[in-house]
């Protein structure tokens, strides 16, 4: 099923818990489409992050590579990504979805919600990466796309797709390769991926849709000499869903979805002038999950109610060293049902939602949320929430003291509070409060071998802005400032662990139809306040993307593109062995048909 939370003023629909236009959103949520996607030349998700006001990642190296983010401070572990309703993390890996493994090619819309969410989509104490693929293409037998870039140390991304509808089925196919020997040393990748969508309309307005998605990575994390040292992983998902959307009367509609796969990493640490392991450990996670929801009323008056059932079956194993915690086979299960509402009264609309879950192995968390949108004006609305979410604890003996998994959720508290306006001609603006309670919050300590929990505290504020096109330019901003302490000792945390203090994000675009041609220049600077000695923690970067079509009148023109990144050459690092990757440039063409 492709869920959405159907962010379009003028089109709520879109299938989702609650489809319903942004007017109606309490949460702090941006929404990236395919266009925009396209103009950034972007080769994965993490790309596309990069660019999300108060979403920050650690690294940006070769195109396909692993990679850690956060959402307002909160890191990825508390983050839950999906596509197309199928979770990315792996549960026994620190809840790590690999953002960086995921192609745009497939994506028709990314929404990225600020906070807690845990009241409609469960684990999601920080926030929700929500990825929405493309629908086959409309009354049209065949349409496609076919796509090369080459760039520095021969890094390649070969992509196509195919698409089209007859008699009620559609289909929808696209694969590809991104290659590279590495923008820094140790940085290789060799990432080949496929995904599939089939969808049938019956008569009477049921839909079916059958999803199949295949990505498989080895690629090389860092590289030392001075250290003798080197790193390497491999990520591999395999993944299925069906899903069936029936109409039950004008107002009322029911969804059954069924997923499954498996999620498969390894991580390969050794001695570099001895090629020896000192560290080789491999996980593997085959899940499945099975929801029914039935949807009452509409964007404006309605309810939404769901049954879920998951199960994950894990495995992992270290192969070197063999130590205490390091292999486990355990099955995890979630019993979960929800509820989430939509009722307005002329300018005021309340969104209450609530979520039970039963876990196996864990505690039983109660998971909820009560927003509000008032709309002030003609073009100016306020809104806010408040919330208790969880997320998920490490799914392993790592650390365990007992032998037993940690069974203790992590949990937030969390208050939003802002306004956005078009009130100011030309200009759009949007500022958001947070303030954020987490507790029983892991934090792994090597020497000792054990997980420590700690109470934390995150507050700040989110702001954006955008312009109305003029004369084909347009401006975009946004500042993100977030204060992340212990909250027993008032210290404040490492950026490593709550993603950077301050960061400013912007890009300035031109759009000329007539001629073809569209350029987007963005830059991103973040200080991520880093304690380790020898840091490179603040940085500016900007980015270049020109798109040039070569016959602007005929709508399937070929299209010429290249992109200059980190124009000036910035350096970021926690660890000088692995850091961003450097100035590079690439070259490429589209050819639709």
């Amino acid at each position: 099923m492709t869920r959405s939370l159907g962010l379009s003023e003028d089109q709520p629909g879109g299938v989702s818990r609650l489809p319903r236009p942004a007017s109606l959103i309490a949460e702090n949520v941006t929404a990236v489409t395919a266009e925009e996607i396209a103009r950034l030349n972007a080769h994965t998700v993490a790309d596309v992050l990069q660019t999300v006001p108060g979403v920050q990642l650690d690294l940006l190296q070769t195109p396909g590579g692993i990679m850690l983010y956060d959402i307002l401070g909160s890191p990825n572990r508390h983050i839950l990504v999906q596509i197309d309703g199928v979770p990315q993390n792996f549960v026994s890996a620190e809840n790590l979805a690999h953002v960086g493994m995921i192609p745009v090619q497939m994506v028709e819309r990314i929404e990225v919600i600020k906070g807690a969410a845990s009241a409609a989509w469960g684990s999601a104490l920080g926030g929700v990466i929500n990825i929405v693929t493309k629908l086959p293409v409309a009354d049209r037998g065949a349409a496609g796309l076919a796509s090369a870039s080459i760039g520095k140390k021969a890094t390649s991304d070969l992509r196509g797709e195919v698409s089209g509808t007859s008699d009620g089925f559609g289909y929808y196919l696209t694969g590809g390769t991104i290659r590279s020997d590495g923008l820094r040393s140790g940085n290789d990748v060799d990432f080949s991926h496929g995904f599939g969508k089939i969808t049938y309309d019956f008569p009477g307005g049921a839909r079916a849709t059958l999803g199949l998605d295949a990505r498989y990575n080895d690629t090389g994390t860092a590289s030392s000499t001075r250290y003798d040292f080197f790193q390497t992983g491999m990520v591999r998902y395999l993944n299925g869903s069906l899903a069936l959307q029936v109409p039950l009367a004008e107002r009322a509609s029911l969804d059954l979805t069924g997923r499954g796969g498996t999620r498969e990493m390894a991580d390969q640490r050794g001695l570099l002038s001895r090629d020896f392991l000192f560290f080789n450990a491999h996980v593997r996670e085959v899940h499945q999950g099975y929801t029914a929801a039935i949807n009452l009323g509409d964007a404006r008056q309605g309810v939404t109610t769901g049954l879920e059932f998951e199960r994950i079956g894990v495995t992992q194993r270290e192969l070197v060293r063999h130590a205490p915690g390091s292999d486990a086979d355990l099955t995890l299960t979630r019993y979960s049902a929800y509820a989430n509402g939509t009722f307005t009264l002329g300018r005021l609309s309340l969104l209450p939602g609530v979520r039970v879950d039963h876990l196996n192995l864990l505690d039983d968390p109660f998971s909820a949320t009560l927003g509000a949108t008032v709309r002030l004006g003609e073009s100016t609305l306020m809104r806010g929430y408040a919330a208790r979410g969880y997320s998920m604890p490490l799914i392993s003996f790592f650390g365990s003291t007992n032998g037993e998994v940690q069974h203790e959720l992590q949990q937030v508290t969390t208050v939003q509070w802002g306004m956005e306006s078009g009130a100011v001609p030309y200009l759009w603006l949007k500022g958001m409060l947070f303030h954020n309670n987490v507790w029983n919050v892991q934090e792994y300590d090597y020497q000792a071998g054990v997980i420590r929990k700690q109470r934390q505290r995150r507050h700040g504020v989110d702001l954006e802005l955008r312009t109305s096109p003029w004369h084909g330019f347009a401006l975009t901003g946004a500042y993100t400032f977030t204060d992340a302490r212990k909250s027993s000792t008032g210290a404040e945390l490492d950026g490593s662990i709550s993603g950077p203090r301050h960061a400013v994000k912007g890009s300035l675009s031109y759009d000329n139809t007539a001629a073809g041609l569209t350029c987007v220049l963005t830059g991103n600077y973040a200080d991520w306040k880093l304690d380790t000695p020898g840091a490179h923690p603040v940085a500016t970067f900007f980015d270049l993307h020109v798109n040039q079509k070569l016959a602007p009148s005929r709508e399937n023109s070929p299209e010429l593109f290249f992109s200059l990144r980190n124009i000036l050459d910035a350096k970021l690092y926690q660890y000088d062995f692995h850091q961003a990757a450097p100035r590079w440039f690439e070259i490429g063409g589209r050819f639709r048909f």
